[in-house]
């Protein structure tokens, strides 16, 4: 397992903004570092043991190659963070590039395959939920402009996966040092039953570390208590199952949140290998 965090990079100012997100990731998450894939193809795959995925990139992901690795290094010289450019290191079967896929983190904005300029907040773009529901890694979706992060919110509503996104996010945020929050709407499901699955997994002490609080929203609908979460956090929160591609759609919590919050988010899905 490579403790690397996967950029797929934009040669544009939005493709800066969000290397800039990545790097902040890397450096708040101590030791990881990034794995640059600068496209040369329009397509490429990524092969996870659930399936694989064909990613499809807009046309800016290979705006003017020959600035591309500079622009990289220039980017990414005053953060500090290490990086290795990656190439693809085998050929799939579609004959198309393929890229490995151990990595820790990827980071993918919402759309990868429409042009920055028609990428709305409200909008997760399929190959992206492809990636989600597949990959063994959690995936760091980037807010449009780069603004550093002090806290991390988790969004935790009952379910198994929520709990599992209340794990990854605390350890996100010991490792970075940085306080966080688990945020539950209660919508069906009551205060006790949570607090069963927290404790079924082991996270119910957890929770009231030190520098952790849970806020439990008993009244208003979750989208009138989103104004509790911080302009300034990293939001994690879990990908539902074999149900995400519809429930994207069709209104489930990530949707609601994702389409309301500018904040970056660190979205986890049905596959997540436990690795920090």
């Amino acid at each position: 397992m490579r403790n690397q965090t996967l950029h797929i990079f934009r040669n544009t100012p939005f493709g800066r903004e969000t290397l800039l997100q990545s790097a902040y990731f890397c450096r708040q998450y101590a030791g990881l570092s990034l794995a640059i894939y600068v496209p040369t193809y329009e397509r490429f795959m990524l092969r996870f043991e659930s399936g694989p995925v064909m990613v499809i990139l807009d046309k800016s992901y290979l705006f003017s190659p020959q600035t591309a690795r500079a622009h990289v290094e220039e980017i990414l010289a005053p953060t500090g963070v290490d990086f290795e450019f990656i190439t693809p290191t085998e050929q799939a079967a579609e004959e198309l590039p393929e890229l490995p896929t151990d990595f820790m983190f990827m980071s993918c904005p919402r759309v990868v395959s429409q042009q920055s300029s028609r990428i709305g907040l409200g909008h997760i773009g399929p190959k992206v939920r492809g990636i989600v529901s597949h990959a063994p890694f959690p995936v760091l979706i980037p807010a449009g402009n780069f603004k550093p992060w002090e806290s991390v919110a988790v969004f935790f509503g009952g379910s198994e996966l929520g709990a599992r996104a209340v794990e990854l996010g605390i350890s996100v945020a010991r490792v970075a040092q940085k306080p966080f929050t688990i945020h539950t709407q209660l919508d069906g499901t009551s205060r006790e039953e949570c607090e069963q699955m927290l404790a079924r997994q082991g996270l119910l002490d957890r929770i009231h570390e030190p520098d952790g609080r849970w806020v439990v929203f008993e009244r208003g609908t979750l989208e009138e208590n989103l104004f509790a979460v911080p302009h300034d956090a990293l939001v994690v929160i879990g990908a539902g199952g074999h149900r995400l591609l519809r429930d994207l759609v069709f209104g489930s919590h990530l949707e609601r949140v994702q389409s309301l919050l500018p904040n970056p988010l660190l979205v986890l899905g049905p596959h997540w290998k436990r690795q920090v």
